[in-house]
């Protein structure tokens, strides 16, 4: 199973339409928030893409909820944007609530800044951002294959 992940694209539409045509077959797309138009036109010009998504701290008035549990190849995953678990100071809160929630995997933004570790048992990733926002970085976004290897994670830069 293939993910592609992005999270904080904060109105960029255009970088994140490139990503998606040229990404080839993505099994899942996943948004962890501030950007709930942009993930609504993915759902309008991406039809047949399934599409996840959690609303984030400047997802104004978004019907999205502010975290998803959900089950995918066979792993759990707690997706979030963090902003409710403090994730610009640390990640303990982040790890607490997706160990109280059975979850292999917990994606989240927030931070911009993009991450894979893996600590008390768990895969923690956030994709960075495809906004103008990205902290003097390259714009990033996320790929996660899921099989029989287990959970690998990606991080994909654009110049």
């Amino acid at each position: 199973m293939r993910i592609l992940v992005v999270s904080d694209t904060h109105g960029n539409y255009h970088l994140l339409n490139r990503i998606l045509k040229t990404a080839g077959t993505v099994d899942l797309f996943l948004h962890a928030g501030d950007g709930g138009n942009d993930l609504l036109q993915v759902a309008q010009d991406f039809p047949s893409l399934s599409v996840q998504g959690v609303t984030g701290n400047c997802d104004y008035f978004s019907a999205r909820p502010q975290e998803l549990l959900f089950e995918v190849g066979g792993k759990k995953i707690f997706l979030t944007h963090g902003h409710q678990y403090g994730v610009k100071r640390d990640l303990l809160r982040l790890i607490l609530k997706g160990k109280e929630s059975g979850a292999e995997l917990i994606i989240f933004g927030h931070t911009h800044l993009p991450l894979f570790e893996q600590a008390h048992g768990l895969f923690i990733f956030n994709p960075g951002s495809l906004s103008r926002y990205s902290l003097g970085r390259s714009p990033s976004y996320g790929e996660i294959e899921i099989g029989p290897d287990g959970i690998k994670p990606d991080v994909k830069f654009l110049c």
